[in-house]
């Protein structure tokens, strides 16, 4: 019986992070903006998201994927009653089939910037449209907002 070696999308990321892939074609500064409504009072973020992309080869199927790594570390919120600093520290890495166009949604935890009781933290979500250079990966287009989850 022969047997085949499966290749699992978190396996693919792994190997791509660990060099066997080219580098990120581009990043993008991508401006984003919303309110998160809540308890105990609703945040409004601001500021630059930075994705990066690039293409990641599969050696199964030929066609290759796009890696995005959406980081929100440089968006940041004002709650509507107290002014508390709102932060978001987190990295996202997302893999989707190659296409010119995605709409890519994101969790996202944040708290306050004095807090460092990560139970007190609540969560947002970020919604992206993305055009991309289907030869190089790169983002040529985008655009961003911030939401409250609908769960």
């Amino acid at each position: 019986m022969k047997r085949r070696a499966l290749f699992t999308p978190a396996a693919l990321l792994l190997a791509a992070m660990a060099g066997g892939a080219p580098a990120y074609a581009a990043d993008a500064l991508v401006p984003i903006q919303g309110v998160v409504s809540g308890q105990p009072e609703s945040v409004s973020f601001s500021g630059q998201a930075q994705v990066k992309s690039r293409l990641v080869p599969d050696p199964d199927f030929g066609k290759p994927s796009l890696l995005l790594t959406i980081d929100l570390s440089s968006v940041s919120g004002v709650g509507s009653s107290t002014k508390a600093t709102y932060v978001i520290s987190t990295q996202e890495l997302v893999q989707r089939r190659l296409a010119g166009s995605h709409v890519v949604e994101i969790t996202f935890p944040f708290m306050k910037s004095s807090s460092t009781d990560v139970s007190s933290a609540r969560s947002g979500v970020a919604s992206f449209a993305l055009d991309f250079d289907l030869n190089t990966g790169a983002v040529t287009n985008a655009t961003g907002n911030d939401s409250s989850p609908a769960f």
